[in-house]
């Protein structure tokens, strides 16, 4: 007798959003988890994103194998991970033995690390904490926030970029400050050509205040075709999108970065010697 488990597992579906039974997504039996992802993309087939709030001892690791899995490689992209800690509460539950390797696995797996409620630490205390997780896990992002306060651009890849030289590139270019929020953003834009692999290991060597890059490339090996170039943290890849038409085939990139770091010339020149 077949009886429909993952159905059963699904407990409620408002303003798309899907709640599973138990918290069983942070086990490793992801059938409940797998039977979600099937039911969200069988519901509307331009799915945006699919954003997973996890429990708080979930493991990354095990959930971000199911976005990886065969049956899922042409239709999802895993696009980040991000772990939210307590800026007052993370000294503590790192030194607690029952808590440290789940502190560690959560953040040591993550694309982006937003410390949050700061207001409620002083300083020292944040850098100390800060210092705490960088000596151990050197290629985190960090982000401070009060109330998450983080904006989408960085939390969510929304789809590709919009055109290539429309206003709101033009209006980043020069750079654009996030106001309240810490991040600036700009448009990094070149003639000529790149080379992909080049460019797919300078995205594991950007400065740690770089948090995403995402738009379109010019390929040496495929100049007739545009590459969309999705970053986050140091997880990033370059795939085939469409043919280039009448566009300006210059290849475009916004990045947005921690407003108090000037790496914009360290990042500029990591892009520049991908240049074909």
């Amino acid at each position: 007798l077949q009886v429909d488990i993952d159905s059963q597992l699904i407990v409620g579906v408002e303003s798309g959003m899907v709640s599973l039974a138990n918290g069983c997504v942070c086990c490793e039996v992801r059938d409940d988890l797998i039977g979600a992802i099937d039911f969200v993309l069988a519901q509307d087939s331009d799915v945006d994103a699919i954003v997973l709030e996890a429990s708080g001892v979930a493991q990354p690791a095990g959930i971000a194998r199911t976005f990886t899995a065969a049956e899922y490689r042409n239709r999802l992209r895993l696009d980040g991970i991000v772990a939210v800690v307590d800026g007052e509460q993370l000294p503590s539950q790192v030194e607690d033995p029952a808590t440290r390797d789940l502190v560690y696995g959560q953040i040591g797996f993550s694309d982006l690390v937003v410390l949050n409620k700061i207001d409620l630490a002083d300083r020292s205390r944040l850098a100390e904490v800060r210092n705490f997780v960088l000596d151990r896990l050197p290629g985190v992002r960090i982000l401070e926030t009060t109330y998450t306060a983080v904006p989408y651009e960085i939390l969510i890849g929304f789809g590709p970029p919009e055109s290539n030289r429309d206003d709101r590139s033009d209006a980043l270019d020069s750079g654009h400050h996030h106001d309240g929020h810490g991040f600036t953003s700009w448009v990094y834009r070149r003639a000529g050509s790149f080379d992909i692999d080049a460019l797919k290991l300078a995205i594991t060597r950007l400065p740690r205040s770089v948090y995403r890059i995402k738009g379109f490339v010019r390929a040496s090996d495929e100049p007739d075709h545009r590459h969309l170039l999705q970053a986050v943290g140091m997880r990033g890849d370059v795939q085939p999108y469409d043919e280039w038409g009448d566009r300006d085939p210059a290849t475009e990139l916004v990045v947005i970065a921690n407003a108090e770091c000037d790496d914009r010339p360290t990042v500029e020149h990591l892009l520049d010697e991908c240049r074909a």
